[in-house]
Formats: C-alpha cells, sequence, structure tokens
C-alpha cells in the first residue's frame, strides 16, 4: 500500500450489523451527527458525549483505499462557529448513537435508518483488526460492502434500508 497522503493517518477498522443489541446500561454513550457533503470525500462531524454534554466538532477527509479494512483519514478539529458555517452545505445527514460496550463502539441508528445497528472497532494496525476477537453478538461482516459506509447509508430511506437488510 502506498504512504497515506501528507497529515493523513490510517484507519484500520471492521464492521458487523447487529440483530439484537447487548444490554446497554451502564454503557458509555454518545449523539454523533453527521453530514456527509455532496462534493468529495468529507464528512462533517458533532459528537456530544451523553454524560457531561461536552461536544466536539470535527471535518475528516476519507481518502477511499483498495483495502477496505485500512483507509487514509485526515480530521480537522472545529469550533462550534466553524461547524455551524460549514453545516449549510448540501449534504446527507446521519443521527446515531454510540455506545461503547465489551471493548467495541455499537451505533444505533435513528431517524430513516431507525433499527439499523453496526458494531465497529478500530485498531493500531491490519494485522491487530483482522486479529481482533468480537463479541458474539456481532453478525455478519460488512467491512467490505460498501453500502453500509457512511456516506453510502446517510443517502437511504426507510424502504432502501429495508431492501439492504434483507438482501
Amino acid at each position: 500500500m502506498a504512504a497515506p497522503p501528507k497529515y493523513a493517518l490510517m484507519e484500520h477498522e471492521r464492521r458487523f450489523l447487529v440483530r439484537r443489541a447487548p444490554a446497554l446500561a451502564g454503557a458509555g454513550e454518545r449523539l454523533i451527527e453527521d453530514l456527509y457533503l455532496d462534493a468529495g470525500r468529507l464528512r462533517l462531524r458533532a459528537v456530544t458525549d451523553a454524560a457531561s454534554g461536552e461536544r466536539t466538532f470535527k471535518l475528516c477527509k476519507k481518502y477511499g483505499s483498495e483495502d477496505p479494512i485500512s483507509e487514509p483519514v485526515t480530521n480537522l478539529y472545529l469550533t462550534a462557529e466553524e461547524h455551524a458555517a460549514l453545516a449549510g452545505l448540501p449534504g446527507a445527514a446521519v443521527r446515531k448513537r454510540r455506545f461503547s460496550v465489551d471493548g467495541v463502539g455499537l451505533d444505533v441508528f435513528e431517524g430513516a435508518l431507525c433499527g439499523l445497528m453496526i458494531c465497529e472497532a478500530e485498531a493500531g494496525s491490519r494485522e491487530a483488526i483482522l486479529a481482533r476477537a468480537f463479541p458474539a453478538w456481532c453478525d455478519r461482516e460488512v467491512t467490505a460492502d460498501p453500502r453500509f459506509s457512511g456516506a453510502a447509508l446517510a443517502r437511504l430511506d426507510a424502504a432502501a434500508l429495508a431492501r439492504l437488510l434483507a438482501s
């Protein structure tokens, strides 16, 4: 694999569909609001910690990769004012709650994607994420399925999601 673009880091991640969530009592929770901009591969994100109410804002660029597990990414942290200025750009939004449970993130989607749950985890290397054990409640792996990328999911309605999950 070629070196990542300047200032980018490699993200090594795997994702699984979840049919039945584990018990979430006591799990750390964050609200994630993403806007996948229509131009390019940019994602605007606001994260709100459920316990503290603290908000974090960032602009992410995912560069794409032939390897679905490892991809160069760059994050730029923003102020609330900078986030608000960019939030008016055209794009597709998605809202989810991320729970930290069993050492992984469990994303429980809202809105048109209500009912969708995806488990995800990252590691410091491709080898480490491939060797990582996932909880038994993780079902079908969708890491290599581009239909389950955040940008693709943000552009689905409820009927399209139902068709996707049935396939």
